[in-house]
């Protein structure tokens, strides 16, 4: 087995060698006793994988030098992506990548094509890193592997032009520390959101990407916050509004 696979099976959590599909290019592989569906193509030094994994979705590109920050910006392009920067996560200890919307990017991969990523340096001196990929069409693997995490198979934001900076607060209201959460005593947790830009300054369409531990109510709470927050608007300047922006909230457990 290839380094790039080693390095997805750790990431998995121990592939099953029962329950792969092999007649697509695709490889696919269930495991309902893991409640595992993934769906990965080996490119050698890289292994690309949509996972679904106890209802979290994850879109992973192994094979990256490990990194000491907890986020890359990687410029992608792929189907209606052109060269768009998103923040995409590291995993401690391990050359992985992890998608900032996992939904969206594999919906651009189900008619398969040519996937470009390039990581930008993380400190100075450090020089870019440039991944292209070509993709065979597999949209039942994809779309097996979405439909498993309950991610739609279409969606109209996809084609949603994303806001070309980090949005500015007027005001961003506390999060409340979900109760559902207060007996696992988590002191730090976080819930990355995607939102439309509003022309008033206070947000009414957001969505939770993901959140960090899943399911115990952070990402529900950061909707919230977010809803009760006000956005400064430049003068004269509505080049944003309506577009999607993503944003971290940030969750610390209360003092007792």
């Amino acid at each position: 087995m290839k380094r790039a696979l080693i390095t997805l099976v750790a990431c998995a959590a121990a592939l099953p060698a029962l329950g792969q599909d092999t007649t697509e290019d695709w490889d696919l592989t269930v495991d309902p006793a893991q409640q595992l569906t993934l769906a990965s193509l080996d490119f050698g030094d890289n292994a690309l994988a949509l996972r679904c994994k106890a209802g979290a979705l994850d879109l992973l590109l192994t094979g990256v030098p490990a990194s000491t920050v907890a986020s890359r910006t990687v410029r992608v392009t792929a189907g209606g992506i052109a060269d768009e920067p998103q923040t995409w996560q590291t995993q401690p200890g391990l050359g992985v990548l992890s998608a900032s919307e996992p939904d969206r990017l594999a919906r651009q991969l189900r008619a398969g094509g040519d996937l470009d990523l390039r990581v930008e340096p993380a400190v100075i001196g450090e020089r870019a890193l440039r991944f292209r990929l070509t993709l065979p069409p597999s949209a039942r693997a994809v779309d097996q592997s979405l439909s498993a995490c309950g991610a739609s198979l279409t969606d109209e934001w996809d084609s949603r032009p994303r806001a070309a900076g980090p949005i500015t607060w007027a005001h961003m209201a506390t999060p409340e520390y979900p109760e559902a959460a207060m007996s696992s005593q988590i002191a730090l947790a976080s819930a990355r959101l995607a939102c439309l830009v509003p022309p008033d300054g206070r947000f009414e369409q957001c969505r939770v990407l993901y959140e960090s531990p899943d399911g115990l109510g952070f990402g529900r709470s950061a909707l919230v916050a977010a809803q009760n927050s006000t956005v400064a608007l430049p003068a004269g300047d509505i080049s944003d509004i309506g577009k999607v922006v993503q944003f971290t909230v940030q969750f610390r457990l209360p003092e007792t």
